[in-house]
């Protein structure tokens, strides 16, 4: 019986400015996600999440950490997908 390697293979070598490129971007994407406040988890697109107030400004907290919380949240959202903000929205015809 052949035998199944797990084994990752490497990832192919790039210049080195094309892996400084590569994780300057991961780590931009890493720092503009939203996380949960409690457990750290990126919030699924769709998922209802908690804003509470504070000092520093809103602090966010996904549903499953919701009980944790004993005060009420300012508001309550639906997480939106990460290029929410700059999708194309239709606007009606002005007459």
């Amino acid at each position: 019986m052949p035998t199944i390697s797990l084994r990752r293979s490497a990832a192919p070598s790039g210049s080195p400015l094309q892996e400084l490129l590569l994780r300057r971007s991961v780590d931009e994407q890493r720092e503009s996600r939203h996380r949960c406040e409690h457990c750290g988890r990126t919030p699924l697109t769709g998922e209802v999440v908690h804003l509470y107030a504070a000092a520093s400004g809103e602090r966010l907290v996904c549903e499953l950490c919701r009980p944790l919380r004993r005060e009420t949240p300012a508001r309550s959202q639906l997480m939106h997908a990460p290029d929410h903000e700059r999708s194309v929205r239709l606007t009606p015809r002005a007459a």
